[in-house]
């Protein structure tokens, strides 16, 4: 894994070691995903090369908004309030995930400033995809790295919608 140091990147958890001593809950949390159906075991296991797991109590911020970002995290387990600041700077709560989803990924893919805050609900344990060792493996198997974007492409496009249709009502006005 490119991660110089991954025990630098979450100072306040316990890191658990690489993903890959950690496929099989890996695996086990995937499986609860549909998005995961085409990946084939050894895929994951390619994938895992790349990753690093840690654990987190209740409380922790595992993603902050507004701050900088250049990984995605996967829950192994617990769950996660995904929380964003409106801008009067009252928090809402816009969803509560767990096993086998993936947050962060906007910031992975575009660079920017995380667009919301996500916070362990419960213990929680997660393994972490950096943005370099996305370009890695781009660069060592690209087929994996097609399928594994794509995936993520269809995640950001399945919120996108999730959020015109909760914008969009019969009490939101036009806009002309």
């Amino acid at each position: 894994m490119s991660l110089a140091n991954p025990t630098n990147l979450y100072l306040d958890v316990e890191y658990l070691g690489s993903a890959e001593s950690h496929v099989d809950d890996v695996l086990a949390a995937i499986n609860k995903e549909a998005l995961f159906d085409e990946f084939y075991r050894y895929e994951i296991e390619e994938l895992c090369q790349f990753m690093h797991c840690f654990s987190a109590p209740a409380g922790t911020v595992l993603l902050q908004e507004g701050e900088e970002g250049d990984h995605l995290i996967l829950l192994l387990s617990g769950q996660v309030i995904v929380r964003k600041t409106d801008l009067a700077g009252k928090p809402h709560s816009l969803a509560l995930v767990g096993e086998g989803s993936i947050l962060g990924e906007m910031s992975l893919i575009d660079g920017q400033p995380r667009f919301a805050s996500c916070i362990a609900a419960e213990a929680t344990r997660f393994a972490v995809l950096s943005k370099s060792d996305l370009n890695e493996i781009m660069a060592l198997h690209p087929r994996l790295a097609n399928k594994f974007l794509t995936m993520l492409l269809q995640i950001m496009v399945e919120r996108l919608r999730d959020l015109g249709t909760r914008v969009v009502s019969p009490a939101t006005r036009p806009l002309v």
